[in-house]
């Protein structure tokens, strides 16, 4: 999961201007963080990176949190919108998974390389993977990495939706509704309230 969330940090530091980047080094650099967690020191930050602060946020907050903490952030530079957007992404992604469980079991394929990319990510461990991959079908591999879903978070949810893109592209076009910011202009407000319950 470490790489997908990286990507979707860095993509969020990448709207960030030139000078924009800089304060959210700084605004990072003050946050409190919660109690199991170590603030990030603003000497450690500099000459950073988008994508070398994207993978530091991960590796140092781990998932979900690191989402937590650059949602802080950008609220605390004004940069709400932004934040909003990177809710709307995870959530959006999960809630794909979720809705279209039944489509996913049973047209996905390439599912082993789905396992082996969550493998990578560390969405599964060997065991659960091994388990999977003992079934002979696509269906039934597929049905049984949906048992695992209800016990992750969104982040999780949101890697799986990022793997099914990769792996099985003309699945998730074929469901994936370009409409839905025209009819639903409620989204980020609504999406974002789902996200925190989870975060």
């Amino acid at each position: 999961m470490e790489k997908i969330m990286a990507d979707l940090l860095r993509e969020t530091l990448e709207e960030l201007g030139r000078y924009a980047f800089p304060r959210f080094k700084r605004e990072l650099s003050k946050i409190q963080p919660e109690e199991q967690y170590e603030r990030i020191k603003l000497e450690s930050l500099m000459g950073l990176s988008r994508a070398a602060l994207a993978e530091l946020l991960c590796s140092h907050y781990g998932q979900p949190y690191c989402v937590k903490v650059t949602v802080r952030v950008l609220k605390a530079m004004g940069r709400s919108t932004l934040a909003y957007a990177l809710l709307r992404r995870l959530t959006d992604g999960a809630n794909f998974v979720e809705l279209y469980k039944q489509i996913v079991i049973q047209q996905a394929s390439n599912v082993a390389n789905v396992i082996m990319a969550l493998l990578r990510e560390r969405v599964l461990t060997s065991e659960q993977s091994d388990s999977i991959m003992s079934e002979r079908t696509n269906q039934k591999r597929m049905q049984k990495l949906y048992e695992l879903v209800p016990m992750w978070d969104v982040t999780k949810k949101y890697c799986l939706y990022k793997v099914l893109c990769a792996t099985n592209p003309i699945l998730t076009l074929a469901y994936t509704d370009p409409w839905e910011d025209i009819f639903y202009p409620q989204g980020p407000q609504k999406h974002t309230a789902e996200l925190q319950c989870e975060l």
